[in-house]
């Protein structure tokens, strides 16, 4: 049940991030049956999850960046 639960909310972030599900869908490369599967019962493959991790990652990492680069202007960095 936890599981499922970060997997939805993997699913729903990475949705977010890339701009809706069918983006998504397109971006990880499956069918439509098997993503929409994901949003029911079925806990999804590794790979996939992992590659939901690297987009939300990839997005904090550039909102740490971009919140650092006016702090190294104003500190004469």
């Amino acid at each position: 049940m936890v599981l499922q639960d970060i997997h939805q909310r993997a699913l729903r972030r990475a949705a977010e991030i890339i701009g809706g599900n069918e983006e998504l869908r397109l971006q990880l490369g499956v069918s439509e049956v098997e993503f929409v599967s994901w949003f029911g019962k079925r806990d999804l493959p590794r790979d996939i999850f992992l590659r939901l991790v690297n987009i939300i990652t990839k997005e904090q990492e550039r909102d740490v960046r971009s919140y650092r680069s006016p702090l190294k202007t104003l500190a004469g960095k």
